[in-house]
């Protein structure tokens, strides 16, 4: 059980990208291997990595998940970033044995997003491995 699993969502592919890089820096340099899913958006996420762990149950130490939300003119923004939040906190309580992070960055604009992106996400990944040493221990 060396493995992480990175969830990430297909929107915003640039920052993904970047998001993924620091990531799997930091994850690779602590010894784990990645598998990595990409789901539609934030809302499938959790869908997502719920069933790629029901098809390998004892592979995966700890998951992460990797998305953007920015804020727009309606009011779903609320909706995504609730639910999304609501269905990952749910896996984790499912699966208490992996440790769950949710690095999906809910911003009001791009300039947030590029003040938060690499600082979160290394923070994240970090916590992650901090949370399956917690877990194993």
């Amino acid at each position: 059980m060396n493995k992480i699993l990175l969830a990430h969502t297909s929107w915003y592919s640039e920052y993904i990208k970047k998001m993924i890089e620091i990531s799997s820096k930091i994850i690779q340099e602590m010894g784990f291997s990645i598998d990595s899913i990409k789901a539609p958006g934030s809302l499938e996420l959790a869908a997502l990595a719920k069933s790629k762990i029901l098809r390998n149950s004892a592979e995966y130490s700890g998951v992460l998940f990797l998305g953007i939300v920015v804020r727009g003119d309606t009011s779903h923004y609320d909706l995504v970033t609730n639910e999304t939040f609501r269905c990952i906190g749910d896996l984790s309580m499912e699966f208490a044995d992996v440790a769950f992070i949710n690095n999906v960055l809910c911003v009001e604009n791009e300039q947030q997003l590029i003040e938060r992106l690499e600082k979160n996400t290394a923070n994240n990944s970090k916590a992650l491995l901090s949370l399956i040493n917690e877990k194993s221990s």
